[in-house]
């Protein structure tokens, strides 16, 4: 029998001309593609046709061989798997590009260290989603990606070529030059495009446990990705490549599906599906068995062999390189692949694709919340009494927030003495223990009923009954030297009242209300620096880090120039406290002013929200704004907190990044649909608010079970969860109404308590979008 007979050539082991070895990330079917082979008559594999066929162990060194086609005529529609139907040279010395059931042969992606992102946000020659690769023993699904659109459930914008110069505009808005979004509409299309792959995934049926695994991987991926490119606004080179990565993961995930839903089913049977090509992009093996099945299959394959004189070749075409809509030039900087290790599995050439995809997610999506760790204590000298302490909050004149209306037994004047101070305090930490008889709600001196401390309701919007009920519970909260910190200018900073502003005629709490005369100005200036505010919680170049309640008095006053100057007089204590607010405020300043391109305030400036504009005069008046600013302020600081709070009990500092995103993922699913961690930016459109604390019998409620039991299994992690709210997760059914309510307001009180006890503040509760 010749060494070079189809027998012989059938019998070749693993040719590999770029070193590589297929390493098994999860396996779908490579055990089955061997027995399908033999159900198909297969020959057995004899130890003389393996020699033969590797008779040379340098091909390089043979004499030339020219590369010619040695039949004529028409090839048949399908060659067998060793033959040519057409053949190329390629790159490599002495082996061969032939395909049996392709007019075509790709360039093939050499493996190399350094993987370039070009302009378009794709991999050149390696971008998996887009063009033929080396096959991987345990990602055959990567060959099923469709290749070209197929509406509706492949629309056309996955195959889009997006580019900075046309694709990205840059938001005024942000006032950060060089920040933006992809085109809104783009964004769009993505973003539904994204839901149905996910929807069509989730369809799926008789998925294998470990390919179940994969997929709900990449869809916790898309998820972070879609989120990244919807709410973060970045630089155009980066915008790009986040898109791309949607355009990528969806294309993956169709492929997934594909692989289930007709390749797995071809596999198990033993007819020849070869006439019947799939339109899916096919790949690059080096095994004869593996193109032997590929070509079974009807999949797209090309043999990488070595060139004899007896090899059947129909056509000799040269390697067709990256279509005009890929670019090829490389964005700068490059995305690094290095050998390293991804999920205890080594990470050589063969599952580069799977480290590859978890780096780029990581670096392109990878976005955490700042940590709200307690503010640091200003150093006090040894010895110095208590109640010389520095207060940074109630200390300032600017935060003693008097009532608008006189409160029963509440002294008229706003100075109060020092010994009244003490003697409050100490009532305050006297009901906190459980051992006054007052109630601790009716404080009767304005610098001890701060809103961070104690449960002010506001005169223009109600949290739910069950979170007023456990705030009102938990107040007050002792004095702390801490600056209380937040994500975003906390509510009880725009729900005060002025003399141009007094309370509106008909609301139904005028006796809440509280006098700041600042009031306008901060929510006129609010409306123009809430996209800088927004932004910079997930970008670490914009100082992440949540402020206290002065800076954001000072980041809302809007004066950020400069000052040096301290006022002089006063005690020791009061210049170390004038001297901190002046380094606090200039700190603030300089953010907005250096970083975010803020001027100074100005009545004269012309802001507008959700396509309202927003006079300086009117701000305060126009209750759509002012409820508009009041709902983001609550909705956000809430999330926000929910999440800090669940990284400080869980710990996951120090978790592997893909558990942190499954984690984040599971705490967005008590505000809606489960996401990840940057959902925290809550949208404005009216289509996307969810209100998820309706009680029985409030219409509603039912809807809200879903949230509640996201809700309870984010708490069920934490230490000391009441028992009520752990048995959430054995009730398959729905809650009835008392069920209902006993979970959640044990759930809301245990959160209260939890985040009271770790940030010694008051949390922010949510309400409804008025």
């Amino acid at each position: 029998m010749s060494s070079n007979s189809p027998e012989g050539r059938r019998g070749s082991q693993h040719v590999d001309p770029d070193n590589s070895q297929p390493a098994a990330e999860w396996s779908p079917g490579t055990s089955q593609e061997r027995l399908t082979e033999q159900n198909a008559g297969s020959r057995p594999i004899t130890k003389l046709q393996s020699h033969a066929f590797h008779a040379s162990p340098h091909p390089a060194l043979r004499p030339s061989i020219p590369l010619v086609a040695n039949r004529n005529g028409v090839a048949p529609q399908v060659c067998k798997a060793w033959e040519g139907k057409v053949a190329s040279r390629g790159g490599l010395d002495g082996f061969v590009f032939t395909s049996p059931n392709m007019d075509f042969v790709p360039d093939y992606p050499v493996h190399k260290e350094v993987i370039n992102t070009n302009e378009d946000g794709r991999w050149g020659l390696h971008e998996y989603s887009r063009w033929p690769q080396p096959y991987v023993d345990s990602m055959m699904h990567l060959a099923c990606i469709p290749r070209q659109p197929a509406l509706p459930h492949l629309p056309r914008v996955l195959f889009k070529s997006l580019h900075p110069s046309s694709d990205w505009t840059e938001r005024i808005e942000l006032m950060v030059k060089g920040l933006g979004f992809v085109y809104q509409e783009t964004r769009s299309e993505l973003a539904k495009a994204a839901n149905l792959a996910i929807q069509r995934f989730h369809a799926t049926k008789n998925v294998r446990e470990n390919v179940q695994r994969y997929g709900d991987f990449l869809v916790m991926l898309l998820r972070q990705v879609v989120d990244r490119m919807t709410y973060v606004a970045s630089h155009s080179r980066t915008a790009i490549a986040v898109a791309a990565h949607v355009q990528r993961l969806c294309l993956e995930l169709a492929g997934l599906k594909t692989y289930v839903e007709l390749v797995v089913p071809r596999l198990e049977s033993t007819v020849d599906f070869s006439p019947t090509l799939l339109p899916v992009l096919g790949g690059f093996v080096r095994d004869l068995t593996d193109a032997q099945t590929w070509c079974r299959l009807g999949l797209p394959v090309w043999l990488i062999q070595p060139l004899t004189q007896e090899l059947v070749i129909w056509r000799v075409v040269d390697p067709v390189g990256l279509p005009s809509g890929m670019s090829d030039s490389p964005c700068s900087p490059p995305i690094l692949h290095k050998t390293g290790s991804f999920v205890f599995a080594p990470n050589v050439t063969g599952n580069w694709l799977t480290s590859m995809l978890m780096s780029v997610s990581k670096h392109l999506g990878g976005s955490h919340l700042e940590c709200m760790n307690l503010a640091s204590v200003p150093k006090i000298p040894h010895g110095l009494p208590d109640n010389k302490r520095a207060r940074i909050e109630e200390g300032s004149t600017q935060l003693a927030m008097r009532a608008a209306f006189p409160i029963d037994g509440e002294p008229s004047s706003s100075k109060v003495s020092r010994r009244q101070r003490r003697k409050q305090a100490a009532a305050e930490r006297a009901a906190l223990n459980g051992t006054s008889t007052t109630d601790p709600s009716a404080s009767t001196l304005s610098g001890t009923r701060h809103p961070s401390r104690t449960f002010l309701p506001s005169p223009f919007c109600d949290p739910a009954h069950v979170w007023a009920a456990a705030l009102r519970s938990a107040s007050p909260l002792p004095q702390t030297c801490n600056s209380a910190l937040y994500f975003y200018p906390p509510p009880f900073l725009l729900d005060t009242v002025c003399a141009k502003a007094p309370v509106p005629e008909g609301n139904a709490h005028p006796e809440r209300a509280r006098v700041d005369e600042k009031v306008a100005r901060y929510l006129h200036n609010l409306v123009r620096i809430r996209e800088f505010c927004r932004a910079r919680l997930f970008d670490k170049t914009l100082s992440s880090k949540p402020l206290s309640i002065g800076e954001w008095r000072a980041a809302l006053w809007g004066d950020y120039n400069p000052q040096t100057s301290v006022r002089a007089g006063g005690t020791t204590s009061d210049a170390r406290r004038a001297k901190r607010r002046l380094e606090e405020r200039n700190e603030v300043g300089a953010l907005l002013h250096q970083v975010g391109h803020m001027d100074r305030y100005s009545t004269d400036i012309v802001v507008s929200l959700e396509g309202i504009t927003v006079a300086a005069d009117t701000v305060a008046t126009n209750p759509a704004v002012r409820a508009t600013l009041l709902w983001e302020s609550h909705e956000l600081n809430f999330r926000a907190e929910l999440m800090a709070l669940d990284h400080l009990l869980v710990n996951t500092s120090d978790w592997p990044e893909r558990f942190k995103w499954e984690r984040e993922m599971l705490v967005s699913g008590a505000w809606g649909e489960p996401s990840s961690g940057l959902s925290v930016l809550p949208s404005l459109e009216p289509d996307l608010r969810q209100y998820c604390w309706c009680a029985p019998p409030d219409e509603g409620w039912e809807d809200c079970q879903r949230f509640l039991r996201a809700f309870a299994q984010v708490l069920s992690r934490w230490h000391g969860c009441p028992e009520v709210v752990l048995q959430v997760r054995k009730m398959d059914g729905k809650m009835t109404a008392d069920q209902f309510s006993e979970v959640q307001r044990s759930a809301v009180e245990f959160y209260v308590r939890s985040f009271t006890r770790s940030f010694l503040r008051l949390p922010i509760p949510p309400i409804p979008f008025p």
